[in-house]
């Protein structure tokens, strides 16, 4: 069950990765000079990847609660 919660951020940020740059494009026009850009790229990266992770737990939590022993 692990590898499958790998799987899923990894495969979530694969695509984060491949649209950053227009998540960036769209953080810089708000606040253009506030914060570096590997801040944003963390920052970004980090919701992502705990967001998955959580609604992958969250998901197998409520799988596991309603199959009978």
């Amino acid at each position: 069950m692990i590898i499958s919660f790998w799987i899923i951020g990894f495969i979530g940020g694969i695509f984060i990765y491949s649209i950053l740059p227009s998540i960036l494009n769209f953080f810089n026009s708000f606040i253009p000079n506030l914060f570096s850009r590997y801040f944003f790229e963390a920052l970004i990266a980090g919701i992502i990847g705990s967001g998955l992770s959580t609604i992958a737990v969250l998901y197998w939590a409520n799988k596991s609660s309603k199959e009978e022993f």
